[in-house]
């Protein structure tokens, strides 16, 4: 039996917990229990041209900091713990993604950004525990497309009209899982 997710237009809760311009964006949410990494992978894939960047928040366990150190890829850090990988190769992706699979099932968020002309320093979040989270370097004309990813799922957040309707995103989901209709927006 395929694995189900559901994908529905976000709750203005999770629309309202980023601070960006959310008339410029639509917001579709889609909920997959236990994230398996071949569905990250494959829907990053499908949905981005390379180079795209994965923003890990925190690598709160310190092997995350240590394995990308041991495989050679290249990342902007900041805070006392945050990364920013400028994601450039199906192989990074496949290291990278595994990382973000292990820190979003432990509770942790991780961003995926894809647009032209971004650098990595446009891309650190600041969170504070009663405001939405900001990326203070944000350039909007540079972004077309980011992504939280949760432990329950993920938050697209697109000015591209390809993924701007709940009905369009399955085109970017391997056939390995099953669309749950039922509690779909579509």
């Amino acid at each position: 039996m395929k694995k189900e997710y559901f994908v529905q237009y976000s709750h203005q809760s999770i629309i309202n917990s980023f601070d960006f311009p959310k008339d410029i964006f639509v917001s579709i949410s889609i909920g997959i229990s236990d994230i398996p990494n071949d569905f990250i992978i494959s829907l990053v894939q499908k949905m981005f041209s390379l180079p795209f960047f994965f923003v890990l928040e925190s690598m709160l366990f310190g092997y995350e900091k240590k394995t990308l150190i041991e495989n050679n890829i290249p990342f902007y850090e900041f805070s006392s713990d945050g990364a920013i990988i400028k994601v450039d190769s199906v192989e990074k992706l496949n290291l990278v993604s595994e990382l973000a699979k292990e820190l979003v099932s432990n509770g942790l968020s991780v961003f995926i950004f894809h647009g032209k002309g971004i650098v990595e320093q446009d891309l650190i979040p600041s969170r504070q525990w009663n405001r939405p989270i900001v990326f203070k370097n944000f350039d909007i004309n540079k972004v077309e497309t980011f992504v939280d990813m949760e432990e329950v799922g993920f938050t697209i957040f697109s000015k591209n009209s390809l993924f701007n309707s709940p009905g369009k995103i399955p085109n970017y989901i391997s056939d390995d899982y099953s669309l749950d209709i039922n509690s779909s927006d579509i």
